[in-house]
């Protein structure tokens, strides 16, 4: 992600969609890896705002309209944890789900005087017995390789570049890299990443621009910096395979038929 709006003959992304003011909103795609998208875009608050909101997956179906459920399946600790999703189906192809484990962190972008920061939300797949596939339900289980985002506050040379009115406004860099599995026409992918995906972008940060403005992340504040012996990421994980009763958060999308 260092290089985070690069395009041109050297660079490996290629231009899918293209959004304005108030958003600018860019969809890339890799010329390489046929379901890998990198999605730009300025959110109209602080950080700690955009980050919270877009890392909380139980409130992703009120925004992303490919979305059709979710669920966390286990709390590992404070930075971890495991999201069950499922997705729309899309006529004529069959409904997606994946299984995720969740990583929140916050990261240093420079060191001086006033140093720079991002906050980092990175998914990737992972097995979990209590979550086996549904392949009996017509529903076919995803893969992410790496997927996430990293939220950071717009420079004054963005705001500027852009026309972004005051101080108050977030540069999110989005990275999807996986498998669809199954059969999934190109048509499809196309309207996924130039409609769907900036359609729900622009309902996230409609959403956003109502909240408080607010600079520190209420979730990276709330993870626990020292971990007990036995317990930690490794441990959580280690957990992941085996069956539990413990009760999950469940949040159907406003008028979704399907369960999860």
């Amino acid at each position: 992600m260092a290089n985070q709006g690069e395009s041109g003959s050297d660079s490996p992304w290629v231009p899918l969609a293209s959004q304005g003011a108030p958003y600018h909103i860019t969809v890339q795609g890799h010329k390489d890896r046929p379901f890998c998208f990198r999605i730009t875009f300025f959110a109209p608050t602080l950080p700690g705002t955009a980050f919270d909101l877009l890392s909380d997956v139980l409130r992703r179906p009120d925004w992303d309209e490919m979305t059709e459920a979710t669920r966390v399946v286990e709390k590992l600790n404070g930075a971890d944890s495991i999201h069950y999703l499922k997705m729309k189906g899309i006529w004529p192809t069959a409904a997606r789900d994946s299984l995720l484990v969740a990583h929140l962190a916050s990261i240093p972008l420079s060191t001086g005087e006033t140093p720079e920061f991002g906050y980092l939300n990175a998914t990737q797949s992972i097995i979990d017995d209590r979550v086996p596939e549904r392949t009996a339900d017509g529903i076919v289980r995803m893969e992410a390789a790496i997927a996430g985002q990293l939220v950071t506050l717009a420079s004054k040379q963005d705001r500027e570049a852009f026309g972004l009115q005051g101080e108050n406004w977030s540069k999110v860099v989005q990275l999807a890299d996986g498998d669809l599995k199954g059969w999934i026409p190109k048509n499809v992918i196309k309207f996924i990443a130039t409609q769907a995906m900036p359609r729900s972008l622009t309902k996230v940060n409609k959403q956003l621009a109502s909240l408080p403005p607010v600079l520190e992340s209420q979730l990276i504040r709330g993870i626990t910096a020292p971990v007990k012996a036995g317990g930690g990421h490794n441990a959580g994980v280690a957990q992941a395979g085996r069956k539990s009763n413990a009760p999950v958060a469940i949040a159907p999308s406003r008028g979704a038929g399907g369960t999860v």
